[in-house]
């Protein structure tokens, strides 16, 4: 009778350490997950301001200012995984970059917490190392080689083909469903100039264009792709590409189309950016669907390998 107590009194202590030891266990798991940035290096550095930051703690500066941090975590570790592969393969075969040459904007701790207040700010801080840390020296190749990572925020339902874009084949670049983009808020953005503003655009362009009459009678899409991306403009005698003509009008997407309303000029966008590689709102979608990120970059682009850094 006495052992049979032991026994069970044993079997209640042992029950009831089980939960410590799967705490202790997950815990442990999660740490040796966590990087501590003051200290790790990749190897390859970034010159900002005038220090030298490591490759992974500058990826925490760019991150918040490429995808909504409301974003589900895949889809954040997806981005993270093209920022890093875009820097390295700009590197070349260097192993250090000054900041000024990467496209990306870096946000101090200071100048996040300014922005999106102190509670916010902590929880933005959690996440951006959580989802770095988790994909640490992940990269994207193919058949060896650093693919060139292209993203934008909405497509038109479709991405766009590398080859009908370029005029070259881009293997990783396939056209790819993404039906869901068209559900997004920013899915349609519309934009109205007068005509004289248009004008003076040009002009301060170096455009040749006479009048403003010009600008009415000769303002027209020549070139685009199948799906709406705009190629070339017409913009009196001359011919201006569909890209130049977004960012001089500060336009969302290069995939627009010209109508006069109202004695205005109205450009109607779709989508959001320029149309190739990787959909981050339907990144989105697919990690609500349970999508992994590895899962979401080899939808996007098409027979890559995700590795190591030096691997």
């Amino acid at each position: 009778m006495k052992y049979k107590m032991s026994y069970l009194l044993f079997l209640l202590i042992l029950l009831a350490a089980i939960p410590y030891v799967i705490t202790v266990s997950m815990t442990k798991n999660k740490k040796d997950k966590e990087i501590d940035f003051s200290s790790y290096k990749s190897g390859y550095y970034i010159i900002l301001q005038g220090k030298k930051l490591d490759l992974e703690t500058y990826l925490l500066t760019i991150l918040p200012g490429q995808i909504s941090m409301d974003d589900k975590e895949e889809a954040l570790k997806a981005q993270a995984v093209i920022l890093r592969t875009d820097i390295v393969r700009r590197m070349g075969k260097l192993r250090t970059m000054d900041a000024k040459s990467i496209p990306y904007q870096s946000q101090t701790n200071a100048q996040l917490k300014k922005i999106l207040g102190e509670k916010q700010y902590d929880r933005t801080d959690q996440l951006r190392k959580k989802v770095v840390s988790e994909t640490i020296k992940k990269v994207i190749v193919y058949k060896g080689n650093y693919i060139e990572p292209y993203f934008h925020g909405v497509s038109v339902g479709t991405t766009l083909d590398g080859k009908e874009w370029f005029g070259k084949e881009i293997s990783y670049l396939k056209a790819k469903d993404s039906v869901k983009d068209v559900e997004s808020p920013d899915y349609v953005t519309i934009k109205e100039e007068t005509y004289g503003n248009v004008w003076e655009n040009l002009k301060f362009h170096h455009l040749k264009v006479k009048t403003v009459e010009d600008v009415k009678k000769n303002l027209r899409i020549v070139r685009a792709t199948k799906n709406g991306y705009v190629k070339e403009i017409q913009v009196g005698n001359g011919i201006v590409s569909g890209n130049d003509f977004a960012r001089w009008f500060s336009l969302v997407s290069n995939n627009f189309y010209l109508e006069s309303y109202g004695g205005k000029l109205r450009i109607i966008c779709l989508g959001k950016g320029n149309g190739l590689g990787l959909s981050q709102y339907g990144a989105e979608k697919m990690a609500e669907n349970g999508s992994t990120y590895k899962n979401i970059l080899k939808y996007y682009y098409s027979n890559i390998q995700i590795v190591n850094l030096n691997e």
